[in-house]
Formats: structure tokens, sequence, C-alpha cells
């Protein structure tokens, strides 16, 4: 099972101080010593940043008008947002990423709105949203630890090592995040978002939280939505949603969480378990789509 790594070189956040050494086994029991040794920061309110327009740019994305449409809906996420809480490293890791990785940025910003509203529908106000909204706009900082070249790629079936590559990130950004966090949700957003039900990576020993299958399918909504290079045009919210329910039908997606995003698309009322889906329509995928699936190796990069 691929559930740990050896760091090739040193992992190195923004400021260049160096959180893990070369041959470091980033397993998850480093991980879970990471958080426990993390010595706490002060953190700052997102909405007290110049973070804080680019929650409202993914707020007013047209793509996500059916999730927005409610007032009170759009109100009460991007009050949960603006109340998400991080140490200052961690914001100029996002001002980095909105700077030289854009498209990294614009999914941070939408998975974050989209995950807001998806347990907004399931479970109200609840205190810990601020913290699932930091969780969210960072679960994929470990894709800063890719090679800038694997950004750029066109869809084309990658390579084997190239593949570990990207396959690597979600492990070395819950290795990052566990060392300046500690102990958050954001440690298991980065580490699970391609979990799969089992049939992505890396491997888990249990399945995560609902709230963090939550994230996973939020993040993979936004990517479907936005443009990218290996395709045509992005896929609108239907045609999303289409591929999330083709998900679930093949086990690589948990049922009642696609559920409860097309719960939330058809505006969230009622209970989210009587959602039936509905049969995919011709129109709302693109015309051209190139891309291949990332092949995680089948075992430990020791």
């Amino acid at each position: 099972m691929f559930d740990r790594l050896t760091l090739a070189e040193d992992l190195v956040d923004c400021r260049g101080e160096v959180i893990g050494r070369r041959g470091l086994v980033v397993s998850p029991e480093a991980i879970a010593e990471a958080g426990q040794a993390a010595p706490p920061l002060p953190r700052r309110l997102l909405g007290d940043t110049r973070l804080a327009c680019d929650v409202r740019a993914a707020l007013d994305a047209p793509v996500y008008a059916p999730l927005f449409a409610r007032a009170d809906a759009r109100a009460a996420v991007e009050r949960m947002l603006l109340a998400a809480t991080l140490p200052d490293v961690l914001l100029e890791e996002l001002e980095v990423i909105r700077r030289e990785l854009p498209i990294v940025h614009q999914h941070a910003f939408a998975t974050a709105a989209v995950a807001i509203r998806m347990l907004l529908a399931a479970v109200g106000p609840a205190q810990a949203l601020p913290s699932l909204a930091a969780a969210a706009l960072l679960h994929d900082l470990g894709m800063r630890h890719v090679p800038r070249s694997l950004h750029l790629r066109h869809g084309a079936a990658l390579g084997a090592g190239d593949a570990h590559r990207i396959a690597a990130h979600p492990l070395l950004g819950a290795y990052h995040l566990a060392v300046v966090l500690g102990v958050h949700p954001a440690v298991s957003a980065a580490r699970s978002h391609h979990w799969r039900c089992g049939q992505g990576y890396p491997g888990l020993a249990a399945p995560p939280s609902r709230a963090i299958e939550v994230i996973a399918v939020a993040s993979a909504f936004a990517a479907l939505t936005h443009p990218r290079p290996y395709r045509s045009s992005a896929y609108d919210a239907r045609g999303a949603a289409d591929v999330l329910v083709a998900e679930v039908v093949a086990q690589h997606a948990d049922g009642n969480t696609v559920k409860l995003l097309v719960h939330a698309l058809r505006g969230g009322s009622g209970d989210p378990r009587d959602v039936r889906f509905g049969v995919p329509r011709e129109g709302h995928a693109p015309d051209e789509n190139r891309y291949a699936p990332v092949s995680a190796p089948a075992r430990s990069l020791l």
C-alpha cells in the first residue's frame, strides 16, 4: 500500500525554512508526531488579510450561481470563510501560490466556498466551520512541492516518475501542515482528498471523517468546473455533478456526500438523504477532454 515515502530532497517552506530533511520518511506516524510537536502559533483572520477579496471572487463565479443564488446562503459562506484563522507563514504560502500557481490558488478558494456551502446545508453554522474552511483552503498545499513543469501538463498519461511526484503531494502537504498547525483538520484534508473510497492515493488505515469527505468532493467539483489545459472548456455545474454521480456508481466517491452537493446545488431545502440523482444530459461537458488520471505507486516509495 502506498502510504509513505522518503524525501529525495529537503522539504522547504515559502520562507526558505527546512521543514523536512532529505531522507525523512513521511508516514502516518511521522505526520502524527509532527502534529504533536508543533508549537502554537498566533493566527490571523482571513478577513483581515489581502486574501479576503479572493473569497468574494470564488462566490461570484457564474458557474456557482446555483449554490449561492440565495443571499442568506452566500452571506453565511462568506462569513465562515472570512472567519478562518491561519498563522502568518501559511497566509504567506497562500500569497505565494496566488502569485506563482494561480490555478492552484483559484482551486483552493473555490473548494473552500463549495465545501462550506455543503456543510452549511448539512449542519448549519456549526462552531467547527471556520477551521474546516481553513482546511479546505489548504488541502492542496502539497502541490507547491510538485515541480512547476507538472503543473502545466496537458493531460497525457504521465511516466511513472512524474506520476509518483504528483501522487506524493497529499503526504507532503499533510506533513507540512502538521509541522505548522499541529493537530488540525487541514492535515487530514491534505492527506485524504484523493483517497476516492480507497481507489485513489495515498492509502488510509480508515476512511476520513464525513467533513473531510465533503472537502474531497468539493475539490473534485471545483476542479471540474474551472478551465484546465487538457480540456477545451470547463464542465458546467450540471456536467460536473454528472461526473461525480458516475464516480459514485464506480465506487470512487461517497454517495451521501455527492447527494449533499446535489442538494446544495438544488437550493438546500429539505433532507439531502431524499435526493435522487438525475440522468446525465448532453451539452454540459467539454467537447474535448484529454485528462488521464494519475497512477499512484502500488507500494510506498522508500
